[in-house]
């Protein structure tokens, strides 16, 4: 049986006339057991202390009879904690355990279970994918580089796409009904207060936005399903993988490889068809969000009470089976053709461009490759111009302007920069402590190449 492990009188505290009251303090006495940094058996006095605290934010309180009961009739919150301690200490929620004169509070694990999951149904909210997305690849990640320590970490990986799939069908599910719900209403007020209360808030992804963005969280997807299908094509992964899962669940190695093909199947399988599901997610989206904006645009106008005049409107001609026939309003074209809102067109995705390599040709490289080592050779730095200096002064003391050769650009350069040595700043300075240059006051025109005034280069002396 589903129930078997739960007791008989469970529900009746949900189902009654005051299961407002035990809503709420259940919900707060979920805190004070899913503490984890503490002992899950608590006092007494805590228990009811926690109740009291809930009662007080509460805004009326009131206690409907089911039964005969001893008590007399709740008057303080004192009473009112006690009664609804006891009601759910009399249907199963919680257990007394007594020790001498010490009464303690537990809940059991099924129903410790029970209220963990009834407490995420009533706030499932907003959920933010990436991070789901990216726990499931570095699992994957993990267990291709150690399948033999890490491979049970694949049963997450799949039960963490299972639970992402199944949540993107409640989605589905959810906007649809939503949608039929909405279209049924004739309240425009509805309408709106309805898309922003139960859709923006409940239903939304929480990081919707980016799913048609670059930075979207299903960007790894090819990587996830690489992942899988390698897992799968790869006898030698499979069976460490396979180890993996009979030593840490005791199962015999033909149970641990089905499960290990199981999980990457369902891996692959909501890796796959997730952008079917999304379109349709977001076709069910656009209808909604369309909706609540023409209504919205009905309603809004700069006229003082005009929106409320339009939905009364609305609502007096929704109560026919036909439209009737506004014989006055055609000459005041206040409601008429000219001011129906046009509708947003839907912005279509552009279509998949295929990415091909350009070929660079050899002859463009070449070209690339001279202009590349003629712009190094133009560069003028210190250690080339020692070297040039060196390699023609070789073992002579001084050199004439015209017994210097240039035989490429590199030593045109160097030769047409002897002449600034003095002016190339702190590092030229262990040039000019080896060598002058001594000018004179006549031009010449060296190897017809350069006409500058006469220098003579003179080493230093070492002492």
């Amino acid at each position: 049986m589903l129930f078997k492990h739960l007791p008989d009188e469970i529900f009746q505290a949900l189902s009654g006339s005051n299961k407002i009251l035990i809503e709420a303090v259940l919900y707060d006495l979920a805190e004070v057991f899913y503490d984890h940094a503490e002992d899950p058996i608590k006092d007494k006095s805590t228990i009811i202390e926690s109740i009291e605290d809930t009662l007080h934010k509460l805004d009326t309180l009131s206690w409907q009879e089911e039964q005969k009961e001893s008590f007399d009739s709740p008057k303080t919150i004192h009473d009112y904690a006690l009664r609804i301690y006891h009601r759910l200490v009399n249907t199963g929620w919680l257990v007394e355990e007594q020790e001498l004169y010490r009464v303690s509070v537990l809940m059991t694990p099924q129903i410790s279970m029970l209220l963990r999951s009834l407490v995420e149904i009533s706030s499932h909210g907003k959920r933010n994918y990436g991070a789901t997305v990216l726990s499931i690849l570095s699992n994957l990640e993990s267990v291709a580089k150690h399948p033999k320590e890490r491979g049970v970490t694949l049963s997450q990986s799949a039960e963490a796409s299972r639970d992402f799939s199944a949540h993107l069908n409640q989605i589905l599910l959810g906007i649809r009904s939503l949608q039929q719900e909405l279209f049924a209403s004739r309240d425009p007020k509805a309408i709106v207060a309805g898309f922003f209360d139960l859709f923006v808030e409940g239903i939304l992804i929480a990081d919707y936005k980016t799913i048609k963005t670059s930075n979207n969280p299903f960007r790894f997807r090819r990587q996830i399903l690489e992942h899988a299908q390698e897992f799968l094509s790869n006898p030698e992964t499979m069976g460490q993988v396979a180890q993996c899962y009979m030593d840490q669940q005791l199962i015999s190695m033909a149970e641990a490889q089905a499960l290990v093909e199981k999980d990457c199947r369902d891996i692959i399988l909501t890796f796959s068809n997730i952008e079917q599901r999304l379109e349709r997610i977001d076709e069910y989206r656009y209808r909604l969000e369309k909706r609540a904006a023409d209504t919205a645009r009905y309603m809004d106008s700069s006229r003082p009470g005009m929106a409320n005049k339009v939905a009364g409107i609305i609502a007096d001609v929704a109560k026919f089976d036909s439209l009737p026939v506004l014989k006055q309003v055609i000459g005041a074209k206040f409601v008429g053709m000219e001011s129906a809102a046009q509708p947003t067109k839907r912005r279509e995705p552009p279509p998949p461009r295929i990415m091909t390599p350009t070929e660079v040709s050899a002859e463009a490289i070449k070209v690339r490759d001279q202009q590349r080592r003629f712009h190094e050779a133009r560069q003028v730095t210190i250690p080339k111009l020692q070297s040039y200096l060196e390699r023609q002064m070789e073992t002579k003391d001084d050199k004439h302007i015209l017994d210097f050769s240039i035989e490429s650009v590199e030593d045109f350069v160097c030769f047409d920069h002897l002449r600034y040595v003095g002016s190339l700043g702190v590092s030229a300075k262990k040039i000019e402590n080896s060598f002058e240059i001594q000018f004179t006051d006549q031009f010449l025109d060296v190897h017809n190449f350069v006409e500058c005034r006469e220098f003579n280069v003179v080493r230093r002396s070492r002492a």
